[in-house]
């Protein structure tokens, strides 16, 4: 249960007894203290981060330090009698109930002595006690790495902490209560030195920084001197989250909802396009037609930048905000710059586009597989066999998951197989070959709608949304079943190299016509699927997301290599550098377990291959037979 935050005029005893006797109850406490300051105890924990304004000199810039942390506290200077005895009664407590407990008190040093000599940090503790706590801190300040900033730390004496008028607890008091004073001055590079504006950027970065040496001080205390076991340092964080964090995450939603991307850049007339552009012997560009513009770009840009996504205090869920709103405004560009050179500008923004590396990979594709290996005559699977066999595997994911909302859609409007919002759209005119067709439902059901539905069963809708840059991750595990499946096949990857190797000379200035031409004559595709692939790369202006497959899938063996696991990708749209901040959430308990797993993760035969994939392959070594 949450306590309301709520004004209060003192400091008073009452106020004191009933924050301690909701920490008795396991209750979170987040109450308004005079002139502006903060209590926020997000469980009951055995630490607590002080800041203390400076008397007559409020420092916001520093305060903001603290407010990562679950259990802090923000006041004033002059508050210190009353401060004192709160800080006692809470320290009390929580050594009652965990064995020991730790204060650190944040602070930013005096202008005055903060030459170009001094330390950028100063931990102040015991000069003897516990000397394993006060190291790790220290050593993990060292480790904060900042262009251009180089960072020192020096280590002092808390004894002037303990000492004098502004002192909270003195040595007999911290014996007492089994209570370890800490402090932690900073030299305030966040700001200018002669008024109070900030740097945002450098003090957002230095703030991420500051808390994980925190987290990792105290976990070395916690674990060692008290009851209180957390699994990992970051499950010293925050788990409660405020309103206003889920206010943002519905907005930002509430903007991503309003349009469907992919629809909106795919052409609806690809079959009178390919008839056009034969007809005139592959010589002229065909002119492809889009469905009309449902939002007005500047508009939703205008909402999109007015969400106070400076307000969330966590930094990881404001980072992981902050990383949206980028994402939809380029996103909004690409849209409003539809059919214009601009759009391919957007687009290597957002997707990318083809380095050296991932050329050579194409390339070698192409060259070691130079012809296409499938007889002319494939049989294919009627559209609504394979919406059969569609709906089928939605209903085995939803028996896992009973929220789960999904269906197939047969639409004259598709090529081919798309997935948007949670469903599968399947072209009317969709060529599928029968031996592809459990490889391309793991593709679109086991991966794209099973993420789509684990994102939306977690608290946060960014996961289901998608977080930026999550195409490459999607699009290399659902190419990775198909393999695990058996049914990645030659032509295939013959078709993902492809579409890197057009996407590279796209970039490069390459026409519609020169593209399908060279697919065609260089590397022996038919009229059809050159036609297919240079239509997809070229569409809206020129759209650089299909090279992801490809470079997805080689991300996505190497991160395997190192001994990773595939099930934890599967909790929703993130990329792979996400997995850090999911498995943090997840410490936090922020995050839920997955509730669904793919058909082929449970299937005897599939093991063998995700243990050959942990010895270390690459993607020449997935070729089927």
């Amino acid at each position: 249960m949450q306590n309301s935050l709520a004004m209060t005029d003192t400091i008073s005893d009452i106020f004191i007894k009933g924050i301690v006797r909701s920490l008795k109850r396991g209750r979170q406490v987040r109450r308004r203290l005079p002139d502006g300051g903060l209590l926020h105890i997000d469980r009951p924990l055995p630490f607590l981060v002080l800041f203390r304004h400076p008397a007559g000199q409020p420092d916001h810039a520093t305060a903001d330090f603290v407010k990562a942390e679950a259990a802090y506290i923000i006041a004033r200077e002059e508050q210190t009698p009353e401060l004192r005895q709160l800080v006692r009664e809470i320290a009390k407590a929580m050594a009652d109930a965990f064995g020991a407990f730790m204060v650190l008190e944040l602070f930013a040093a005096p202008t005055i002595t903060t030459g170009p000599d001094s330390p950028t940090f100063r931990v102040l503790g015991p000069e003897q006690a516990l000397p394993a706590t006060i190291r790790t801190l220290h050593d993990e300040l060292c480790k904060i790495k900042i262009t251009n900033l180089p960072v020192s730390v020096d280590t002092a004496s808390n004894q002037a902490l303990l000492e004098g008028p502004n002192s909270l607890m003195n040595e007999e008091e911290l014996k007492q209560h089994s209570t370890l004073m800490l402090g932690l001055e900073m030299k305030p590079i966040y700001r200018q030195a002669d008024s109070d504006k900030v740097y945002p950027l450098l003090q957002r970065t230095l703030r991420g920084y500051v808390s994980s040496a925190i987290k990792k001080a105290v976990f070395d205390f916690v674990r060692v001197q008290t009851s209180h076991q957390p699994q990992h340092f970051q499950a010293l964080g925050r788990q409660a989250v405020v309103p206003a964090v889920w206010r943002i995450d519905k907005q930002l939603t509430a903007i991503s909802d309003q349009f469907r991307f992919l629809l909106l850049v795919t052409p609806i007339n690809a079959d009178e396009a390919w008839e056009e552009f034969r007809k005139k012997k592959y010589k002229q560009a065909p002119n492809f037609h889009y469905r009309l513009m449902p939002v007005d770009a500047d508009l939703l840009k205008r909402k999109l930048y007015n969400i106070p996504i400076e307000k969330v205090e966590d930094p990881t869920l404001g980072f992981l905000f902050r990383d949206k709103r980028h994402e939809l405004d380029k996103t909004l560009s690409m849209l409003a710059n539809r059919n214009t050179p601009d759009f391919m500008y957007s687009s290597l923004q957002l997707f990318g586009g083809v380095d050296e590396q991932l050329l050579k990979v194409a390339e070698g594709i192409l060259a070691a597989i130079p012809e296409p290996a499938r007889e002319k005559d494939v049989p294919l699977i009627p559209v609504d066999e394979f919406a059969a066999l569609a709906e089928h595997e939605i209903a085995y994911l939803k028996s896992q998951y009973p929220a789960l909302d999904s269906g197939v859609d047969i639409r004259k409007d598709i090529v081919g197989l798309i997935v948007s919002k949670g469903r599968l759209n399947i072209g009317t005119d969709a060529k599928i070959p029968r031996h592809r067709a459990e490889a391309l439902i793991q593709h679109e059901v086991g991966t794209h709608i099973l993420t789509y539905f684990n994102g939306k069963a977690q608290p946060l809708q960014q996961l289901y949304v998608g977080v930026p840059g999550y195409e490459e991750l999607q699009e290399g595990l659902a190419v990775l079943s198909e393999y695990l499946v058996g049914g990645l096949d030659q032509d295939r990857l013959r078709i993902l190299a492809a579409r890197v190797v057009a996407v590279h000379h796209l970039t490069k200035g390459c026409g519609f016509t020169d593209n399908f031409c060279r697919l065609k004559e260089e590397y022996h595709f038919d009229d059809d699927t050159a036609f297919n692939v240079t239509m997809r790369v070229h569409r809206g202006g020129g759209l650089t997301k299909d090279a992801v497959y490809l470079r997805g899938l080689v991300h996505l063996l190497h991160y395997l290599k190192e001994g990773n696991d595939l099930e934890p990708l599967l909790i929703g749209k993130i990329r792979q550098e996400y997995i850090p901040i999911v498995q943090e959430l997840i410490y936090r308990q922020v995050l839920r377990p997955v509730p669904i797993r793919p058909r082929y993760l449970t299937a005897p035969a599939v093991q063998p291959k995700l243990e050959k994939l942990k010895t270390g392959i690459s993607v020449f070594n997935l070729l089927e037979n």
